[in-house]
């Protein structure tokens, strides 16, 4: 049944996308505590090393921007994760109104409530 077919892919997509925004900010985080070598390993031998100063505000800039990379993926995985709660619950009522009256005109009423 193509109802049943879209309904898994749906279901499929919605735990890849949340498996995939856990390990992005996971992946995010990693780089905030390797900013200090990423800065060292960047630099050329031939370009003059930057000053103290500038190295400590470059090193808490971009410790910044990849935790607020970090914590732009969790609060998606959140707000997914909460919106994304009753997907299953739903599903489950379509089926028994499928299951019950044979007919697929009821998915579209218990989706739309």
């Amino acid at each position: 049944m193509r109802y049943t077919e879209e309904v898994e892919l749906l279901l499929e997509e919605m735990r890849r996308v949340l498996a995939f925004l856990e390990w992005d900010g996971d992946r995010w985080k990693k780089r905030a505590l390797h900013v200090p070598q990423r800065i060292n390993n960047a630099a050329h031998p031939s370009t003059p090393s930057p000053s103290l100063t500038n190295k400590v505000a470059l090193e808490e800039g971009l410790r910044a921007y990849t935790l607020r990379q970090a914590s732009v993926r969790e609060r998606l995985f959140k707000t997914f994760g909460q919106q994304w709660n009753d997907v299953a619950a739903f599903v489950s009522i379509a089926d028994r109104e499928l299951t019950d009256d044979g007919g697929e005109a009821v998915v579209a009423d218990v989706i739309i409530m």
